[in-house]
């Protein structure tokens, strides 16, 4: 009896001949056979015009066309790809959307803006979603090399536990059973007080003791100094945000090591568990 896979959107950028979301989904999907790809591009336009439907129509087709046109260069990838075109003048709106369908489990999208920085767009991207985003910031590789998860071992509320089991399965997910791909996770520790054992470490993820990496600092200096001695492809890390005004923004330190690493990085974000009023 088969089981249903999973899919991987990737955010089709029409403004672009080169596309890397796309590309890095296909990687990530390689050689999987719990994983296809669903290639998402939404479609607008303000022209005037005496018949607002009929523009639509037309361009639909048009894009529907050029993206089947592109999914057919990639036929001898070994990956089961769809092509989705919808008409939304909110493109961030029809990502989350298409994105909520239960059979997503990634959500890709090349980077916004400059390299050392993330765009207003994508900032609010990652707070509206509601799934693990890759923001791919460079021209992928046929393979993903090694992964690098930041996981907080000294976490203790609910809320960073949580977001730790998730960046944990994720890791692990994506790694699949691809043996040239290397599993690596960091942890940092504040104080000599809060140290993880790596052997501790490596138990927790089923890696080998030298790809745990424990060491003293904050997270955002830490995570991207590891990941550029590593030379990850691939990093994973988590938020815990909030709602209403407060969540408006995904952190300083989650921002910093957004901006500050140079290779493509998944954030997940989680909702801050709320503790039970007392009866």
């Amino acid at each position: 009896m088969s089981t249903q896979k999973s899919r991987i959107l990737a955010v089709i950028d029409p403004t672009r001949t080169e596309q890397w979301a796309l590309k890095q989904a296909l990687a990530i999907a390689s050689g999987r056979d719990d994983l296809d790809v669903l290639a998402f591009l939404c479609a607008h336009s303000n022209a005037k015009c005496d018949d607002p439907d009929q523009l639509q129509a037309a361009e639909l087709q048009r894009q529907q066309l050029w993206l089947d046109t592109m999914l057919a260069e990639y036929a001898d990838s070994g990956v089961i790809t769809e092509g989705r075109v919808e008409w939304n003048d909110d493109w961030r709106e029809a990502i989350c959307v298409a994105g909520a369908a239960d059979d997503i489990v990634l959500v890709t999208k090349r980077a916004s803006g400059r390299q050392n920085s993330l765009a207003s767009s994508d900032r609010k991207l990652i707070r509206k979603l509601g799934r693990a985003l890759l923001l791919v910031k460079h021209e992928p590789k046929t393979e993903v090399g090694k992964i690098l998860i930041a996981v907080d071992f000294n976490a203790e509320d609910e809320s960073h536990k949580a977001l730790n089991q998730a960046i944990m399965s994720l890791g692990k997910r994506m790694r699949g059973t691809v043996k040239d791909t290397e599993l690596h996770v960091i942890s940092a520790y504040p104080s000599s007080d809060s140290f993880v054992h790596p052997p501790d470490v490596a138990k927790a993820l089923e890696i080998d003791r030298s790809h745990a990496h424990v060491r003293r600092g904050s997270a955002a200096d830490i995570i991207p100094e590891v990941a550029k001695e590593l030379g990850a492809d691939l990093v994973i890390v988590g938020n815990v945000g909030r709602g209403g005004l407060s969540g408006i923004t995904i952190g300083n330190t989650a921002e910093k090591i957004l901006s500050d690493i140079a290779a493509d990085v998944l954030v997940i974000v989680r909702e801050e568990v709320k503790a039970d009023a007392a009866a």
